[in-house]
């Protein structure tokens, strides 16, 4: 029982040392240039299958164990559902989508972060496509 305790209290203390890493901070003017330099999301299509080639180019990319494949599907699966739902603002009222997409991508990548570590992460931001073509590109668009 104190072998369980000590593995559990160790195991909260790792998270909660990787959740003290801050996201990146988007600053007040880059928002508003942000608008300007606008890059209209790619369509989702079939959630499911989105979701599985997303994980799969990031389990390949970042070389993740697959134990944490099944906690990214989870994450991503329920963000493109969350953003498929705002997907249409963005062609009609894009400074409304951003509203709303930006705490969705922040969540997700609170989530992936603590999913995959700091330094994994940090590897992660480094995929950021240049356009909105690709599977990745529905997680930054």
């Amino acid at each position: 029982m104190k072998k369980l305790f000590l593995f559990l209290s160790v195991a909260f203390l790792v998270m909660k040392a990787q959740s003290q890493i801050s996201l990146p901070k988007i600053d007040p003017k880059a928002a508003a240039s942000a608008l300007s330099s606008f890059v209209k999301p790619p369509a989702i299509g079939d959630i499911g299958k989105t979701t599985g080639s997303i994980v799969t180019e990031l389990a390949t990319k970042l070389a993740l164990p697959a134990t944490q494949k099944p906690a990214l599907t989870e994450a991503i699966g329920g963000f493109l559902k969350d953003k498929s739902s705002i997907l249409s603002l963005a062609g009609t009222n894009p400074t409304q989508y951003l509203a709303k997409f930006n705490p969705l991508q922040s969540g997700l990548f609170s989530k992936i972060k603590g999913i995959v570590g700091a330094a994994k992460f940090a590897d992660f931001l480094k995929l950021k496509p240049s356009s909105a073509t690709g599977a990745l590109s529905n997680l930054f668009f």
